[in-house]
């Protein structure tokens, strides 16, 4: 039999598999009729869910080249070569589908790796807001202005979004683990070296890297998700990671009012790169490796068949496959959702104490660090249920459909998106514009805003980890690429626009940029599918045979 006739074989008996598994799902999703029946719910063979583990990957190709090159050399022993040959435990297992790899660990170590990314999340939003209440005081330190102080979070944010093109791939390469030991020390040892900063150059300089070492939890937190847990539980445990990062950036701001209020600024850093070693023994210690096979044992494995003593090899990758990944219309799509929550995000919590402090006459940062509290506590207890919601709608539309399609997971963000945040954000403005309500009015609409954040950065998060598995890491890397390039914005003009224009007008902005993220939604959830099957086709992942629809 050819190689042809063997991979003609196999793709029939892949769909035969999948149309008899879909048949019998569907049978037995007639008889769910409550939360109870769903947690037995089928993992449903679809074709965006039975993706061969080999298609996931950001750089297959050089893997792929590098193997071809190793058996030609072996020609002369009469090893044939061949392009695109993989490694011969994974192409024994070449059906086996993300899915499959949750299966391979324990409840308990799965929890304790949800855990650890949660924490994860928590240390760079902290690192990057914690310093807001103490802008002043930096400013006269360094002598120069708050606005050049917030171009430094700019800076930050930009290193944010560069972050995951450069450790998305790197953690597909070489694993989940060891990407996120490195990532965790360096962070400690840049934060570190902002705290002795002596002068501003230096300070914007390891500033810049500690945002590219701490945001790389956010990717590979995601990435550890999506190898643990089935698509109808990825919203509910991405959730937990997400509520990290938020509580971060609130309860940061927080700790840098107290901290700046009784000691020096640099106190701040010092805590930061404490908490980034306790992180990064904790991982050593209890963080498994998540993947089941990475690019680069595969590689390794056959290297060492010439050389057993062979421990690395370097497999180069082009960080702009992040980039190139939004040429997929769902992901920038997506990816606009995101950039609009978080511009107003931002755009909020960046210049709260140049508008608090003047509204209400608070004369000292720790008053003004308070207000960070409201949007905290929204984050966190929004993360109670806002994953657990995208997760029930996704099993609700799988009882109706017979089929689990992404798209439905994004009808949970259409309330908060379109209502609940924008309206939270103009009264904020205008309470504060119109010296209306006093203090209870934005910290309550604050609050508000912290829970709906967290009903839609869930849903949108795990969209990307389940609507194109075949990009492997690319996918939710473009997504933290572009809604940090709108952080970057949002924090460099957000003073200038507040003293143009005024706080109303300025939460006014914030409010259309989300109503625009709503329309991406509703674009999503009624064609997204349509245009996710013709990107697949188009640019080559899939054969439109095996789109099982």
């Amino acid at each position: 039999m050819t190689s042809d006739q063997r991979d003609s074989a196999k793709l029939e008996n892949m769909k035969s598999q999948s149309t008899e598994d879909n048949t019998h799902n569907l049978a037995r999703t007639e008889s769910l009729d409550s939360d109870n029946d769903l947690e037995n719910l089928p993992n449903f063979a679809h074709y965006n869910e039975a993706v061969p583990i080999e298609l996931s990957g950001v750089n297959e190709d050089a893997v792929s080249r590098s193997l071809s090159r190793i058996q030609s050399q072996r020609s002369s022993l009469s090893r044939p070569a061949a392009a695109n040959i993989l490694h011969p435990d994974l192409e024994a297992n070449s059906e086996l589908t993300k899915e499959d790899e949750g299966n391979t660990f324990s409840k308990r170590t799965k929890n304790i790796c949800v855990v650890i990314a949660s924490l994860s999340g928590f240390l760079s939003p902290m690192s990057s807001l914690a310093f807001l209440p103490a802008v002043p005081e930096i400013a006269d330190r360094f002598n120069t202005t708050g606005e050049v102080i917030n171009i430094s979070s700019a800076v930050y944010c930009i290193f944010m979004s560069i972050s995951p093109c450069i450790f998305s791939p790197c953690s597909d390469i070489y694993g989940r683990r060891i990407t996120f030991l490195v990532c965790a020390l360096l962070f400690s040892i840049c934060t570190v070296l902002v705290a002795v900063s002596p002068d501003l150059p230096t300070f914007f300089i390891f500033r810049a890297l500690t945002a590219l070492f701490g945001t790389s939890f956010f990717s590979i937190a995601a990435h550890i998700i999506g190898d643990l847990f089935i698509p109808e539980e990825r919203g509910t445990n991405m959730s937990w990671v997400i509520s990290g990062a938020q509580i971060g950036t609130a309860f940061g701001s927080v700790l840098g009012g107290i901290i700046v209020n009784y000691t020096s600024w640099r106190v701040i850093f010092w805590v930061m790169a404490g908490l980034g070693l306790v992180m990064t023994v904790t991982a050593f210690v209890f963080l498994p490796e998540t993947s089941r096979q990475t690019k680069h044992s595969i590689l390794l494995a056959e290297i060492r068949k010439d050389r057993p003593d062979k421990k690395f090899v370097f497999i180069p990758f082009n960080p702009l496959r992040i980039i190139v990944a939004l040429k997929y219309p769902n992901l920038s799509i997506d990816g606009f959702i995101t950039i609009a929550v978080v511009y107003a995000m931002y755009a909020l919590l960046t210049p709260i104490r140049y508008v608090v402090d003047p509204r209400f006459n608070l004369t000292t940062p720790i008053y003004s660090g308070l207000f960070y509290l409201a949007p905290g506590m929204g984050y966190l207890v929004g993360s109670f249920f806002g994953g657990k919601w995208a997760d029930h709608v996704v099993k609700k539309y799988i009882r109706i459909r017979g089929r689990r399609v992404p798209e439905d997971r994004l009808r949970t963000v259409l309330i908060p998106l379109g209502i609940v945040y924008p309206s939270c954000m103009l009264i904020y403005g205008w309470s504060i514009e119109k010296e209306k309500g006093g203090m209870p009015v934005p910290i309550i609409f604050m609050f508000i805003s912290g829970i709906a954040q967290t009903c839609i950065f869930p849903a949108s998060n795990a969209y990307c980890v389940d609507c194109l598995p075949e990009l492997g890491g690319d996918a939710i890397g473009s997504s933290y690429f572009s809604r940090y390039l709108a952080a970057a914005v949002a924090s460099a003009t957000c003073l200038r626009s507040v003293d143009s224009i005024g706080v109303g007008w300025t939460s006014t902005i914030s409010a259309f940029v989300l109503w625009i993220g709503f329309g991406c939604a509703l674009v999503l959830i009624y064609w997204g599918e349509a245009m996710r099957v013709k990107s697949l086709v188009k640019y080559g992942l899939r054969k439109e045979e095996e789109l099982v629809t």
